[in-house]
């Protein structure tokens, strides 16, 4: 599922960095925004998976809840050069999710609504970096191991 949303992103044009949840979430940016190239997302990488089976006695694909931290820098950090970047990455996690669920149905046994109960919030200052993006969420189903 990480390999799918990480394919997913670099055809949109950015990478999705794993972080720990053991960790300080501003701390890890700073790190990580140091080293990679922007923009960026952050995805937890504790990502707690259900397993259905349906009427049937077949398994249903496996989901998982994912937030995802979608950043870049502003131009200054002026009022509306914040929220115009923030805007800006809501554009393009609409266009990542738009693509993700395109990946999903061509790439992987996920066919019907690979991707549901999507939404986001505009953060055009976060953290101490002052970076500007979108807190996104949404409900991904898995493939289905080929041996299951």
């Amino acid at each position: 599922m990480l390999k799918e949303l990480k394919a997913a992103a670099e055809e949109v044009g950015f990478s999705i960095i794993i972080a720990t949840s053991d960790r300080n979430i501003n701390d890890q940016l700073n790190r990580i925004v140091r080293s990679e190239e922007l923009p960026l997302a952050l995805v937890s990488w504790d990502l707690n998976v259900n397993v259905t089976f349906n009427e049937n006695g077949l398994m249903d694909n496996p989901t998982t809840e994912v937030t995802l931290l979608l950043i870049d820098k502003a131009e200054s950090l002026e009022k509306i050069d914040l929220e115009e970047k923030a805007q800006e990455m809501g554009d393009l996690f609409i266009k990542f999710i738009k693509n993700s669920k395109d990946y999903m149905t061509k790439n992987t046994n996920a066919r019907e609504n690979p991707i549901t109960n999507i939404s986001f919030t505009y953060a055009p200052s976060y953290g101490s970096g002052k970076h500007s993006g979108v807190l996104g969420r949404f409900t991904m189903q898995l493939p289905i191991p080929s041996e299951c």
